[in-house]
């Protein structure tokens, strides 16, 4: 059969799938040159246990020479993002690339569309990618619509995942449209962005599409979203197809490497161990643009976490929700018990020891006076230890804390002030009652942003008048993600949060200081 160019190399990935061959079949039958294909497929299974899982011999029949098969015992297989480098060695100069996965069915035509689409594309160096659309077997497929990608998330790892919107076709742009994402399960584009951009067989599945995305961008490819309907993806349970991740015994282990190469390649973290940064030159980022150009044209911050300069945490991973409500708890009742700030005049660390706060004390009496402050919500009060000098003057002091054991210390120790009251609470879920001022001194620099963010939110809600909180004094300094219970110096004037310049402000010492904003300017959900 004379080959017709250009020519399409199909990567297919397949785990123990019995849809693999309806998927093949489905390439070659729905192409208006089926000629022009070449398969590449890793065919992870076990022989004995999985028959079913391999390509039927009609297919091979029917397309000799044009279905490259590399089968590993499914015991031998390393995940998702190992088995489709696999796959990219039995390239041989096709001029396409097309990845998809291995329980799909394509549109008739869509060889042609892909192909179609790209060249209406600006720039050669142009890959489409997106999400297909939903189909249930045998044959109940989803109306053909514009599927747009955008961030869901980042995990508890901080490793950012992503899902899509629908609408319909007619607001489909007459080019495809720029995106910042790509989807592992449908890329297309000239096969030299496979050579230049390797698959990296050191990820697992969790980060794969952000990881592909950002090195594809900063080698300086430009990538688009199909303004047509390709393909469509069965993403329905299928209890038959047994998940590499409920099979291998190993594969946390890989992930917790692949989760520790993303946050290096991606500057959430410092230098990885050395087993997680194999090859990490090969598969590195690229160097046509910059991981923060990257960001800006993505409205990414990685090391923040943040999308569009909000706290962007995946539902799972919220703030307010279990489990996160107990480990908070739990990590601040530690910290107390244990004294882990090392400190022996207080628990609360040496930044509350009373040489630490002579200043601030006397700077506070003048400004609560001058503010008429007579009612004070002391927000993550810890042990009292600077601040029992200054209650006695308030009209009343309301002390709130997470640890159970230290608010029922307190109430015993300051039983006989009758302005003194304290109670147990978590700031990011319970509303303070209204004061004239809410006090949070090195409270929110322990929290993650998005933790931080619904602190403030409560604190507008409650009706006190006045904020004083700990904030970084270099106004341009960018906040960073912050594991619940660790240390890093906030920026209150810095996305999240963004506020304006404090209406007034003490400083306590290296980049730190105390700034009063009234609660009006506070953001709001």
């Amino acid at each position: 059969m004379e080959t017709l160019r250009p020519t399409i190399f199909v990567s297919i990935a397949s785990y123990r799938d019995p849809d693999l061959g309806n998927t093949v079949r489905s390439l070659f039958e729905q192409a208006v040159h089926p000629a022009r294909l070449r398969l590449g497929i890793c065919l992870q299974r076990s022989p004995a246990d999985d028959p079913d899982c391999g390509v039927p011999a009609d297919l091979q029949d029917a397309y000799p020479g044009q279905i490259r098969v590399l089968e590993v015992h499914a015991a031998e297989s390393r995940g998702a993002c190992w088995a489709r480098a696999r796959v990219q060695t039995l390239y041989r100069g096709e001029d396409y690339y097309f990845q998809i996965d291995s329980h799909m069915r394509m549109v008739p035509g869509w060889d042609e569309r892909l192909l179609a689409m790209l060249r209406l594309c600006p720039e050669p160096r142009t890959v489409l990618s997106t999400y297909p659309l939903a189909f249930t077997p045998p044959d109940q497929f989803s109306a053909e619509q514009l599927v747009t990608m955008r961030p869901k998330g980042f995990d508890i790892h901080g490793v950012l995942t992503l899902n899509s919107t629908l609408s319909a076709l007619e607001q489909a742009p007459s080019i495809p449209a720029r995106s910042a994402f790509i989807s592992a399960g449908m890329l297309f584009g000239p096969a030299q962005c496979m050579v230049e951009v390797p698959y990296d067989p050191y990820l697992y599945f969790e980060g794969e599409e952000i990881m592909l995305a950002v090195r594809l961008w900063t080698h300086g490819w430009d990538i688009r979203q199909p303004n047509q309907a390709v393909a469509f993806h069965n993403y329905g349970p299928q209890p038959e197809r047994p998940r590499h991740w409920k099979d291998q015994g190993n594969w946390s282990e890989i992930n917790r490497m692949a989760r520790e190469r993303i946050a290096y390649l991606l500057q959430q973290a410092g230098a990885g161990s050395t087993e997680s940064l194999i090859e990490i030159e090969r598969y590195s980022l690229g160097r046509a643009h910059s991981l923060s150009e990257y960001e800006q044209f993505s409205g990414l911050d990685f090391s923040a976490r943040l999308h569009l300069r909000s706290p962007a945490m995946a539902p799972a991973a919220a703030a307010d929700i279990e489990p996160q409500l107990s480990a908070r708890q739990r990590i601040f009742s530690d910290i107390w018990r244990r004294n882990l700030w090392g400190c022996e005049e207080t628990r609360s660390g040496h930044g509350s020891t009373l040489a630490a706060t002579a200043g601030l004390r006397s700077w506070l009496e003048q400004t609560w006076r001058f503010l008429g402050i007579r009612i004070l919500a002391d927000a993550g009060c810890g042990d009292l230890n600077w601040m029992q000098h200054l209650a006695p003057g308030l009209r009343l002091y309301l002390g709130f804390d997470i640890v159970p054991e230290l608010v029922a210390e307190l109430r015993q120790r300051h039983r006989n002030r009758n302005n003194m009251f304290f109670s147990e609470a978590d700031l990011v879920t319970e509303m303070l009652p209204e004061s004239d001022a809410v006090l949070c001194r090195d409270c929110l620099s322990h929290l993650s942003l998005d933790a931080a963010m619904l602190v403030l939110e409560k604190f507008r809600k409650s009706g006190a008048r006045y904020l004083f909180a700990s904030t970084s004094q270099q106004a341009e300094s960018r906040n960073r993600w912050l594991t619940t219970g660790y240390w890093h110096p906030v920026n209150l004037q810095a996305p999240p949060f963004c506020l304006p310049p404090p209406l007034l402000s003490y400083y306590e010492g290296g980049d730190k200081m105390l700034g009063v904003w009234s609660c009006e300017q506070l953001p709001e959900s």
